[in-house]
């Protein structure tokens, strides 16, 4: 029986066709064929053809709950999801065969034989746009010839291994069809040169965080949503469909992607220094904020609300560790005896006071203590070696308060509001390549003119 996946699914990149066990909420098991397909964003869907005799357990309701699926595919590999699958269709056919359409999170394959040790990994990456470094070649088939494709890849020396990211065939289109459409699509191949005796899991979580500064390079969402992995007689191993949460493609880039050393240089000199400060900032998720107050698809305003709560949540984890928050040190050793004081004072002004008003105003006198805003802001950027010149910061302080009390902007022009939000993306771009220590060149706007420009940071 043909299993064409309908159009609106998106185009597939991987499929996989094999015989399972579907596994029903009640233990109830239903053997199956199988076709499993990811498409270019991402998603995975999976078809279950159930012959008449299975498919009369099966209840014909979209109340239909699968709780997993396990089987092997052609060639021999085991599969099974993880993850919840969510029914997406069911079409009962005269004949009495049955076919669902699940939508999954994820699905492992195995080989029977599992080998503990790898040499090389591949990821298919979603929404990566670059220029390499390095010249490339691939053969591929056009009809019954072969024909040789030239191209750059993106080599990258990391402190745990060696990653070489390789542009797809056709990649130039795929990248203008998605940023015309917000869209998203695998658009590289990462290939993964790990240390001996290095597991999948553990790559994986490398390769990760390269995705995570990755992502913070180009401000929008990069994600491996495919992975294979190869032993070292190069069969193939693990393999893992992942269905990853990603964005559509946004083009508020930091690092210049149309230069094939500036990535190189981003990644080889902050990598070291988001493993450092990466707990301390809490880096992974400042990262994800930072690409939310960048997502392109969203409201103005709301992004705008985004990039003031991360300039928030920056400076203020900076002030904590430095010990800044506090005006006068020593405040909390007396501030029973000041309250005691600031109680009097207040009874004897407002001798008609309620107790409970009082209480809700002695409740804020830690507030009396903790610097203001704009002084943190001050004493953050210069202690990371922003030079920002107050009028500017005190610009930013005027959005954020703007923004943080009334969700809109200061000014009502919508060229105004622009310039605000690109002050505010400015000051965390710059905040971001301090932090982890980079010189070099960055995309910058020019608050007068609103162009982007190739800026160095020294």
């Amino acid at each position: 029986m043909n299993q064409v996946l309908p159009l609106e699914y998106g185009k597939p990149i991987r499929t996989y066709r094999g015989r399972g066990v579907a596994k029903l909420f009640g233990n109830t098991r239903l053997p199956c064929q199988v076709w499993i397909t990811q498409v270019e964003n991402g998603g995975i869907l999976i078809r279950c053809l159930f012959i008449p005799k299975n498919a009369r357990g099966l209840p014909f309701s979209r109340d239909l709950q699968i709780e997993s699926l396990s089987g092997h595919i052609d060639g021999g590999l085991r599969f099974k999801t993880q993850g919840r699958l969510f029914l997406s269709g069911v079409t009962p056919r005269a004949t009495g065969y049955r076919t669902i359409t699940l939508i999954g999170q994820e699905v492992v394959f195995k080989a029977k034989t599992v080998v503990n040790s790898n040499s090389l990994f591949k990821f298919s990456l979603v929404n990566f746009e670059f220029l390499g470094n390095e010249p490339a070649v691939r053969y591929l088939k056009r009809g019954s010839k072969t024909v040789e494709e030239h191209y750059q890849s993106l080599k990258l020396v990391l402190p745990w291994g060696e990653v070489s990211i390789h542009p797809v065939s056709n990649c130039t289109q795929i990248l203008n069809r998605i940023k015309a459409q917000k869209g998203i699509a695998v658009t590289s191949e990462a290939l993964v040169s790990a240390p001996p005796r290095s597991n999948f899991p553990e790559t994986v979580a490398r390769l990760e965080e390269l995705c995570r500064l990755l992502s913070l390079s180009r401000g929008t969402k990069i994600n491996w949503v495919n992975a294979e992995s190869f032993d070292s007689g190069g069969d193939l191993t693990p393999v893992v469909l992942k269905n990853s949460i990603t964005w559509p493609f946004s083009s508020l880039t930091l690092i210049d992607y149309r230069n094939p050393h500036d990535t190189l240089t981003f990644i080889e000199k902050v990598y070291p220094y988001y493993l450092k400060f990466r707990d301390t900032y809490n880096l992974d998720i400042a990262i994800e904020q930072c690409l939310d107050a960048k997502r392109e698809t969203a409201y103005l305003e709301t992004r705008g609300l985004a990039a003031v709560a991360l300039i928030d949540s920056l400076q203020q984890l900076h002030a904590s560790s430095h010990r800044l928050t506090e005006i006068v040190k020593g405040f909390s050793k007396r501030k029973y005896r000041f309250r005691e004081y600031l109680k009097n004072l207040i009874t004897s002004t407002f001798p008609d006071i309620q107790s409970g008003e009082l209480n809700e105003i002695l409740q804020k006198m830690p507030e009396l203590n903790r610097r203001s805003f704009l002084n943190l802001l001050k004493e953050w950027t210069s202690d990371i070696g922003l030079q920002i010149p107050d009028s500017e910061l005190s610009a930013i302080r005027d959005t954020r308060n703007s923004l943080a009390h009334s969700m809109r902007f200061k000014a009502t022009a919508s060229h105004g509001k622009i310039r605000e939000y690109f002050r505010l993306i400015n000051l965390i771009n710059e905040a971001f390549l301090k932090l982890l220590k980079y010189q070099g060149y960055y995309i910058n706007v020019n608050l007068e003119n609103l162009d982007f420009n190739r800026k160095e940071l020294v």
